[in-house]
């Protein structure tokens, strides 16, 4: 993998502590950095994603029927019986 050198300002408290988790962990800075930066990364693809699902299903909700359709999918694959959604329902 190609890298890049660069340079970032820290508050002297944050770096005392990634110096800190580094040596526990036997990392380099480096590699504390980019591990960070890449689940920083992660993170907010899982929200944007998250973010995208949540517009979508706002401009199209699930009707009942499709509810129901997945409720029966799962009684099935789970071997729970027709009935389970009425216990579950009146537990609501």
């Amino acid at each position: 993998m190609k890298t890049i050198k660069t340079a970032v300002s820290l508050p002297a408290e944050t770096y005392q502590k990634v110096e800190k988790i580094r040596k526990n962990m036997g990392k380099s800075r480096s590699e504390i950095f980019a591990d960070a930066l890449n689940q920083m990364i992660k993170n907010l693809e899982v929200k944007e994603a998250e973010a995208r699902d949540a517009a979508a299903y706002k401009a199209h909700p699930e009707t009942s029927d499709e509810h129901r359709g997945w409720e029966k999918r799962v009684a099935e694959a789970w071997d729970f019986g027709d009935d389970w959604t009425e216990e579950y329902n009146a537990t609501k």
